[in-house]
């Protein structure tokens, strides 16, 4: 492919790769704030396409999952018979982030107190030949199971019904405005092409956090393209704020819709300045993302000033702040 500006692309469909060689980049990039227009057009026009054609759930991934769901439901109708235990679907598969390849994410709610245990679940899984793995000891503890019939993976939690508001917060996010949704598929798939998502065993961002931070910067272009959904809440240190969350927003989506009419940054220009944004502007050292407030805080502001967050990459979680 050639740009308006002659610098030749190279497009690897399979890890969604634009590459170019050094001196071809430093040439026609170098430092610049904005790509040259020819460039902007082409990456907007190769987001579109991967996203089009490759990250769009198939009708038979969407099939496949509904079947591993109510596959699980009979296991545990079966096993807990008298035991009243509801099946919520949450994150990539329902607020509009997912792919065909997407993991399934599962909230059990139910009064039996027993299920919280992990490996309680994680055993009766195992006599309907599901291969399981038990992370305990993660903030919302986990079961990652394997369908081998299905080949379907996925995450349950027992009872962390936050992950529903998550979940219903990003769906409005995403209705907001037309170019959220491939803009923060192309970024998670990134992610992922660079196994960079992995939270519980890789010791990086998990992909929610990765949604978070590519919808916080949408929150902050200039006009902005996507509004602050979250109602303004008190500045309140860490030690403050310690158990309270406040599960309120705006998730009035026919009004929000023409929110962000005015910002007409292309997906490709939106890319580009995502990665100068973290490659050379944020100060790690200091600031905090909020998608709560919009904006980027100051850790002080968070009593995150000192010990561990002082020197870790902080992103605010948007209930439990």
């Amino acid at each position: 492919m050639s740009t308006g500006s002659d610098v030749s692309t190279a497009v690897n469909s399979d890890d969604y790769a634009i590459e170019f060689s050094q001196a071809e980049w430093d040439a026609e990039v170098g430092g610049r704030m904005e790509l040259p227009t020819g460039l902007e057009k082409s990456l907007t026009a190769q987001i579109l396409h991967t996203y089009e054609t490759r990250l769009f759930p198939s009708a038979e991934s969407i099939e496949i999952k509904r079947a591993f769901i109510e596959k699980f439901a009979t296991m545990l109708v079966t096993e807990f018979p008298d035991w009243e235990v509801d099946i919520h679907v949450f994150g990539s598969s329902v607020n509009g982030l997912g792919t065909s390849r997407s993991d399934v994410d599962i909230c059990l709610t139910t009064e039996h107190r027993e299920l919280e245990n992990v490996f309680v679940l994680s055993r009766v899984l195992r006599k309907h030949g599901m291969r399981t793995y038990c992370v305990p000891r993660a903030r919302v503890p986990i079961v990652k199971i394997w369908d081998p019939e299905l080949r379907m993976a996925a995450d349950i939690n027992v009872n962390n019904t936050i992950a529903l508001h998550n979940t219903r917060m990003l769906q409005t996010f995403v209705a907001a405005d037309g170019r959220v949704r491939p803009f923060v598929m192309a970024i998670k798939n990134w992610t992922k092409s660079r196994e960079i998502n992995d939270a519980a065993f890789g010791g990086t961002l998990s992909s929610y956090a990765w949604a978070i931070l590519a919808i916080h910067f949408l929150q902050t272009r200039q006009p902005p393209i996507v509004p602050v959904l979250h109602p303004p809440a008190k500045s309140l240190r860490a030690d403050e704020c310690a158990g309270v969350v406040d599960l309120s927003f705006d998730d009035d989506i026919t009004g929000l819709r023409e929110f962000g009419r005015a910002n007409t940054e292309s997906l490709g220009h939106l890319l580009y300045a995502f990665f100068r944004t973290y490659a050379y502007e944020f100060d790690y050292r200091h600031q905090v993302v909020s998608l709560r407030n919009g904006c980027y805080l100051d850790k002080a502001q968070k009593g995150w000033d000192s010990g561990r967050p002082a020197g870790i990459f902080c992103i605010e979680e948007p209930f439990s702040t």
